[in-house]
């Protein structure tokens, strides 16, 4: 085997409302930063770029929501990334540019949002018979004031003892560099005398201690543990500690000092979890993974402090707080003379298993309380006692009627007052499960200038028809199905200038691109236009999963709230949803605007 004694780094570039309705952003957390923040590297699927995490204790973690540098060299992956804060204030990148690569990749930034011409550096192309380049990091040694970068690669024949079929045969090398222009030739830095990947080192009380992960076999369902090793030199050699850290299923670990603690984070990659462990000798090691919280599906990085400075750039702005405290869904938002309710759903249960439906009311959209359960699926009905979901609210003449699924029913119950108690009105289901194609789900009532009322019902379909005067009843003849493209569920109806407005939720509630799209017809029963500018509220940045919406107008005036549901922030997902309100807009041509879902509605005045 030959290595050059060193090589030239060379380039593969690669409208404000009116007077009642105000608009609050939300106001970002910046200010309540330590003077150290932690920043947490990692990627995606199979290696989609640089994502950053920011932490104000290096345990809570929140995504900056975005993808900070999109990989264009070698095989233009971008896995297992490494940031290192060299001494000259620089920030050194390095990451694994492919699975079968002989190099790696490079940039630098000063700032973490500029980042200089990614480079390949070809690190193992001399070295033959190597496979891969894996899991790189920087680390700057202090003694020799260089830089010192380490991967692993497995050599064709280098350690033929551990050749084996059952795994890879990895190594940790590493080259050297004071410039990140010229480096050193590849040299071995850590045989444990086995397969190894994801190396990374520490300085600790003037020794090195080097983290890594045995290799696994995984067609046995053998899977390595978690090793550590201690030298002098941070070249070696390394003893490793006969013992090892983590022996279940995990890979890439990181280290972060913290106060007078060391914290190891590992990728626990076939759970979709981290763990975190910590120690203060390294010797005895506290799990403390339940008082955690890492970015929903990132992968392998590593951890490293910043200046406030630093990281207030890279924080996104915080979205607004929930409507409603708690887990509710499907808001139906509806005003009453001065009084504003919500109807939603009762979430955060698997498989949206609530049992009952309350109510909560406002004078301002702000303060909400609580009204208590208007309808109790168990005790006010007979034939169905769970599943109840996504209600809806009509006032006609002196009665409120209540229109909800239970066990995938559309039922109507009615009553005196819009705080209930509702009682049900047909001791049956409206719509009974498989009266049409598609899920009896997602009723609204929309009551016209001229009294007609017109249910709009249906998952996968999207159906319409005009009530009977009575409101609990219809000419099943007359169901009409008006299915507009993308519809999936949450069919909402408003009338504006002469307008019908047909919008609904398009994908699963479960996935985080759940959104709200619109239609306009000149009738409440169709054909409705689908325009171009759609989806009109979808996610953004820590909001995730945003639908299954309902509109308001602000009594005697053109402005509207829309109330839908995100997932919980944090760490929610399409069984644990939050209530939120935004205003909506409209343009001069009558087009909805697009919601900002960092906007948070309220009322001015009260």
């Amino acid at each position: 085997m030959s290595f050059s004694k060193t090589f030239t780094l060379f380039t593969l570039c690669g409208l404000a409302l009116g007077a009642t309705v105000a608009i609050g952003n939300a106001a970002p957390a910046k200010s309540k930063l330590p003077k150290t923040v932690y920043l947490f590297t990692s990627f995606r699927g199979n290696g989609d770029g640089l994502h950053l995490a920011y932490s104000k204790d290096g345990m809570k973690w929140g995504d900056t929501d975005e993808v900070s540098l999109l990989p264009t060299v070698g095989s233009k992956l971008m896995r297992d990334p490494h940031i290192l804060r060299g001494p000259d204030g620089v920030f050194h990148l390095v990451w694994t540019t492919g699975w079968n690569d002989k190099g790696i990749g490079y940039s630098s930034s000063r700032d973490l949002k500029t980042w200089s011409p990614q480079q390949y550096l070809p690190v193992m192309e001399n070295v033959a018979g190597t496979k891969n380049c894996w899991a790189p990091e920087t680390f700057y040694d202090k003694r020799s004031k260089q830089y010192i970068i380490t991967w692993s690669s497995d050599v064709a024949g280098k350690f033929p003892q551990t050749e084996s079929t059952d795994r890879m045969n990895n190594r940790t090398y590493y080259v050297t560099t004071r410039d990140f222009k010229t480096f050193s030739s590849a040299q071995l830095l850590l045989d444990p005398g086995f397969d190894h990947i994801d190396t990374t080192i520490v300085e600790d009380k003037g020794r090195y201690i080097v983290v890594f992960k045995e290799g696994d076999r995984q067609a046995k369902g053998i899977f390595g543990p978690i090793h550590m090793a201690i030298a002098k030199s941070p070249f070696g050699p390394f003893t490793v500690s006969p013992t090892p850290l983590i022996t279940q299923r995990a890979e890439g670990p990181t280290l972060v000092k913290v106060g007078g603690k060391t914290l190891l984070y590992v990728d626990f990659y076939a759970n979709g979890k981290y763990g975190v462990y910590e120690t203060t000798d390294w010797k005895s090691w506290r799990d403390v993974s339940t008082d955690s919280r890492v970015v929903q599906g990132q992968r392998h990085g590593t951890i490293f402090p910043v200046a406030r400075q630093v990281a207030m750039p890279l924080i996104p702005v915080e979205p607004p707080p929930p409507a409603l405290p708690g887990p509710n869904a499907d808001p139906h938002i509806a005003v009453f003379g001065d009084t504003y309710y919500i109807y939603p759903t009762t979430d955060g249960t698997e498989g949206w298993a609530a049992t009952s439906f309350s109510v909560w009311s406002s004078k301002d959209l702000v303060h909400w309380k609580n009204g208590g359960v208007i309808l109790d699926l168990p005790r006010d009905l007979t034939w169905a006692k769970s599943r109840a979901w996504a209600p809806a609210i009509a006032h006609k003449g002196d009665k409120y009627y209540y229109y909800f699924c239970a066990d995938t029913n559309i039922g109507v119950a009615v009553a005196d007052r819009p705080e209930g108690p509702f009682h049900d009105a047909l001791g049956k289901p409206l719509l009974a499960r498989g009266a049409f194609r598609g899920q009896m789900i997602d009723p609204m009532v929309y009551v016209d200038d001229d009294g007609d009322a017109y249910l709009y019902f249906g998952q996968g379909h999207c159906y319409v028809v005009k009530l009977n005067p009575d409101m609990i009843s219809f000419d099943a003849a007359q169901v009409k199905d008006i299915t507009p493209p993308g519809y999936n569920e949450g069919a909402f109806l408003i009338k504006r200038k002469g307008a019908y407005y047909l919008m609904w939720s398009e994908f699963d509630t479960r996935d985080p691109r759940y959104s709200v799209a619109y239609a306009t017809s000149k009738s409440p029963m169709g054909p409705f236009v689908k325009p171009a500018n759609n989806p009109i509220l979808k996610q953004k940045g820590a909001v995730k999963g945003a639908g299954h919406h309902s509109v308001v107008q602000i009594p005697g005036r053109d402005e509207w709230v829309i109330a839908y549901h995100r997932f919980i922030i944090p760490d929610g997902n399409g069984y644990n949803r939050e209530t939120s309100l935004s205003p909506m807009r409209f343009d001069a041509e009558g087009n909805i605007l697009p919601v900002d879902v960092f906007e948070q509605a309220t009322l001015k005045g009260k």
